[in-house]
């Protein structure tokens, strides 16, 4: 298995993000941060990555996303403003757990590996992962074709955690970010890409003379992605369960959805979050 080296990790604050809702400054400022579980008060701040459509990405100087909209949409119902940190993706759960921020919201898989270091909210958000090659690479639908083959997995993701069970016998070549692992692909360097099907979309949309595909495809509904807090802030995890409940009873969740994953299927109204993960 070949180690890539681990890039040093410098924080990157990215985007503060204004428009609170009508009637949350002076009474989530009065509150003080101990009444949402933020560190500061009337401010949730927010770890995330900056590098993985469609969850969050920087575009003209600012990140977007699903994962960023849905963030300030809830951190309106809870009546914050969001401020927004940059990190590699591997980085984000220890990060939250030393209070660089207050909350992790990069589309992370909720297993009890992860359970071990931060408190999840409610799963938001649940899909399919891929496998991502070019013509010619012999991955095909069938798990077994996956033999031998070098694929690129994002460090610490629920794709890495899961390799041996997903893509049994595939030499795992760990990234610390999305780009160092298409571009991987791109110079042939591995054989496939390992990653969460929307993203692996947009590579392929990214890469046109490639013609790249995702032949190989498993459902992720055991992992759902949840909010990733500190262990034992108790407060802010219902909180942001509470104000998820909000963001689906009036169709916010459901837009931005279908905004950001268009090629996806629609859920339907008994397939809505907030979704449980599998033990």
């Amino acid at each position: 298995m070949r180690k890539v080296p681990t890039r040093r990790t410098a924080l990157l604050v990215i985007a503060l993000a204004a428009a609170s809702a009508a009637g949350c400054g002076s009474g989530a400022e009065a509150g003080g941060g101990q009444a949402t579980g933020v560190a500061r008060a009337g401010v949730l701040k927010v770890g995330t990555t900056n590098n993985v459509r469609p969850y969050a990405y920087a575009e003209n100087g600012k990140l977007t996303g699903f994962e960023i909209e849905l963030m300030d949409a809830a951190a309106q119902r809870i009546g914050l403003r969001t401020s927004y940190v940059a990190l590699d993706f591997s980085a984000l759960l220890p990060a939250v757990n030393n209070r660089q921020f207050d909350v992790v919201s990069a589309a992370v898989g909720i297993t009890p590996q992860r359970r071990k270091v931060v408190d999840f909210s409610d799963g938001y958000l649940a899909g399919y992962l891929g496998v991502l090659a070019a013509p010619g690479s012999g991955i095909t639908s069938d798990a077994a074709s996956v033999r031998g083959k070098r694929i690129a997995v994002l460090q610490g993701s629920i794709q890495d955690a899961n390799a041996g069970k997903f893509v049994p016998g595939a030499e795992i070549v760990r990234f610390p970010d999305s780009n160092s692992a298409d571009l991987a692909l791109k110079n042939r360097r591995v054989d496939g890409f390992f990653n969460d099907f929307e993203p692996n979309l947009a590579i392929a949309r990214k890469y046109p003379d490639l013609r790249l595909s995702q032949p190989f495809t498993v459902p992720s509904t055991d992992h759902p992605a949840g909010w990733g807090v500190r262990k034992g802030n108790s407060v802010l995890v219902g909180k942001l369960n509470g104000a998820l409940k909000q963001v689906v009873a009036d169709g916010t969740w459901l837009r931005l959805y279908k905004k950001y994953f268009p090629e996806s299927p629609v859920p339907g109204a008994d397939q809505l979050p907030p979704y449980t993960a599998k033990a």
